[in-house]
C-alpha cells in the first residue's frame, strides 16, 4: 500500500477539497483487480496536481462512503465537496 495520508470519511473529504483548491482531479480507489482494499481503505491521488497534493492511503473509511466511492457515477467526488 501507498503512504498513509489520514484516516477516515473527513480525511477523504479533505483530499478532495485540498486537490480541487490546487486544480487537480481527485482520483479516488476502494478497489483493485475487482477486489476491495482491506480494512476500510482506499488509494487517492491528485491528478494534475500530485506535486503540490499528495495521494496515499486513507484508512478507516466507513462502508457508506465506500460504497459511494465505488458508484460507476463520473465525478462522483463532487459529492464529496
Amino acid at each position: 500500500m501507498a503512504k498513509v495520508i489520514g484516516a477516515g470519511d473527513s480525511a477523504v473529504k479533505n483530499f478532495v477539497n485540498q486537490c480541487r483548491s490546487a486544480g487537480g482531479i481527485p482520483i479516488i480507489r476502494d478497489k483493485y483487480g475487482g477486489n476491495e482494499f482491506p480494512n476500510g481503505e482506499v488509494v487517492v491521488a491528485c491528478w494534475g496536481k500530485a506535486s503540490q497534493v499528495p495521494g496515499g492511503t486513507i484508512t478507516n473509511v466507513s462502508s457508506s462512503m465506500r460504497e459511494l466511492l465505488s458508484s460507476p457515477v463520473k465525478g462522483k467526488y463532487k459529492q464529496l465537496m
